[in-house]
C-alpha cells in the first residue's frame, strides 16, 4: 500500500511539474516578439484627378509612399511628380494637352490664390506653410479662374480618357511610366430643395441646426452621387461618415435626409455637433452625380475603418491603370442656404 501511495504521489508530482512547464511555455509563447520583415514596395504614380461639368480637368500627380515609411509634412511639395505629359480626350473627339502649374510660381492676388486652393481642396494654411502645390490643367486655367470660362471644360453625358506619361519616379528607374484612366460625366440630376430644422438636442439647439435635403431619385437603376459641404469661405469637404450613395434602395422615391457637415479628413468627429451646422453661417452643398467607377473608389476609400482596431482591411478599388488613385467625373450642381441664428 505504501508503495502504491508513493507511486501515486510521484505521478501527481510529475503531473504538477509537467503542468507548470506547459503553462510556462505557453506564457513565454504569448510574450514572444514576432518580427515581420515586410519588403519595400516600389513607388507608384498616384492620380488625384477630376473633371467637372463646366470646369477644366485638374490632375494632381504624386508618388506613393511606404506604408510604414515617414512623410515630411513640411515638404509635401517634394512628393509631386513634375514634367509629366498629360492629355485628356473627350468622347466627342476634342482633347487637350495639360500644362503643369505650381501655385507659388503664379503670383496670384490673395483672393484668386484662395480660390485656386479651394478648387484643389486645400486651405490658406497649406500655402502659408510653403507647400508648393502643383497640378496639371488646361493652358488657359488663369482665364477660367478670372472669367469662369476656358478652352476645354467638362460636359454632361460625355466620357473622358486620361493619358499620362510620367518620368521615372524612383532611383534606378529609367523608363517612363504610362498611366491611363477613364471616367464619365453623367447627367446632373440635382436635388429639389434644402431646409433648416432645429437640433434635436436642446443643449446644442441655440448654436447648431440641421440641414435637410429633399431628393427625387430617377426611376431607373444605376444612379450614383457624391456630396460635399462647406460653411462660409472654407473649402468643400466630404462628411466623415461617407460622401457617396447609390440608388439601390431609393429608385423612383421622394425622400429627405439630414446632411452631415463636411470636415477636414484629420478632424476629430464629435457626434453631438459635427452632424449639424453652426447658426449664422451660409452652407453650400456640392451635389454631384458620378459614374459607378468613381462611386466604387470613394466607397472603398471611405470604408477602410480609419484607425479602428475592429475594422476589416479594405482594398481600395481604383480606376487608374498602372497606378493608384482616381480620375473622377462630376455632374455637379451647387446649392446654398443660410442657417439663421
Amino acid at each position: 500500500m505504501r508503495r502504491l501511495n508513493s507511486y501515486i504521489k510521484r505521478i501527481a508530482c510529475f503531473g504538477l511539474r509537467y503542468g507548470i512547464f506547459i503553462i510556462a511555455v505557453a506564457l513565454a509563447a504569448c510574450s514572444k516578439v514576432v518580427k515581420v520583415d515586410i519588403p519595400p514596395a516600389s513607388q507608384q504614380v498616384v492620380v488625384d484627378g477630376s473633371i467637372e461639368y463646366n470646369s477644366p480637368p485638374i490632375i494632381l500627380l504624386s508618388k506613393s509612399q511606404q506604408f510604414f515609411g515617414t512623410t515630411n509634412l513640411n515638404n509635401l511639395g517634394a512628393y509631386f511628380i513634375h514634367g509629366a505629359k498629360v492629355k485628356v480626350t473627350a468622347s466627342d473627339g476634342t482633347s487637350v494637352q495639360l500644362v503643369e502649374f505650381c501655385l507659388q510660381d503664379l503670383n496670384l492676388p490673395a483672393a484668386q490664390q484662395q480660390q485656386v486652393l479651394s478648387v484643389l481642396g486645400y486651405t490658406s494654411a497649406d500655402s502659408a506653410n510653403a507647400l508648393n502645390i502643383c497640378a496639371y490643367t488646361v493652358p488657359d486655367a488663369i482665364t477660367f479662374f478670372t472669367t469662369g470660362t476656358c478652352s476645354f471644360m467638362g460636359k454632361q453625358r460625355t466620357a473622358y480618357s486620361l493619358d499620362i506619361m510620367s518620368p521615372p519616379i524612383y532611383s534606378g528607374q529609367h523608363d517612363s511610366i504610362h498611366v491611363t484612366s477613364n471616367t464619365t460625366i453623367p447627367t446632373a440630376v440635382g436635388i429639389d430643395s434644402l431646409a433648416i430644422r432645429p437640433d434635436n438636442d436642446p443643449v446644442y439647439a441655440d448654436s447648431f441646426a440641421s440641414v435637410h435635403v429633399f431628393v427625387t431619385v430617377p426611376d431607373t437603376f444605376g444612379n450614383f452621387l457624391r456630396y460635399l459641404t462647406k460653411t462660409g469661405n472654407q473649402p468643400f469637404y466630404p462628411p466623415l461618415g461617407g460622401s457617396v450613395y447609390d440608388d439601390k434602395l431609393f429608385v423612383g422615391q421622394n425622400f429627405d435626409l439630414p446632411l452631415e457637415r463636411g470636415q477636414s479628413p484629420d478632424a476629430t468627429f464629435n457626434l453631438n455637433t459635427d452632424v449639424y451646422f453652426p447658426k449664422g453661417d451660409t452652407v453650400t452643398v456640392k451635389w454631384s452625380n458620378i459614374d459607378a467607377n468613381t462611386y466604387n473608389f470613394f466607397y472603398t476609400l471611405e470604408s477602410d475603418g480609419g484607425n479602428s482596431p475592429f475594422s476589416s482591411p479594405v482594398k481600395i478599388v481604383s480606376n487608374v491603370n498602372n497606378g493608384l488613385g482616381c480620375f473622377a467625373g462630376y455632374a455637379t450642381k451647387y446649392y446654398s442656404i443660410y442657417v439663421p441664428k
